[in-house]
């Protein structure tokens, strides 16, 4: 079920960034996104899947293969 609903939070991150895929090395800002944008994605995916980032793993999310690798951990769960 995680591998799931990690196809729809990459497919989420595409459409926000107006592409077809997201490869998982780009940078987050190279995606038009800045840290402001990060936290509120992540608020969206925190309402969605009912868990919880910190503000320490928010900063900490500098590629897209970053921030899918923390909601990897989290929906294993």
């Amino acid at each position: 079920m995680a591998s799931t609903q990690l196809e729809e939070i990459k497919k989420l991150l595409a459409e926000r960034a107006g592409k077809e895929t997201i490869d998982e090395a780009v940078q987050l800002k190279d995606l038009g996104m800045d840290s402001l944008d990060v936290v509120e994605y992540c608020l969206e995916l925190e309402d969605k899947y009912n868990i919880q980032f910190t503000p320490e793993e928010l900063s900490e999310f500098k590629t897209a293969g970053d921030l899918f690798s923390a909601m990897e951990k989290k929906l294993a769960k």
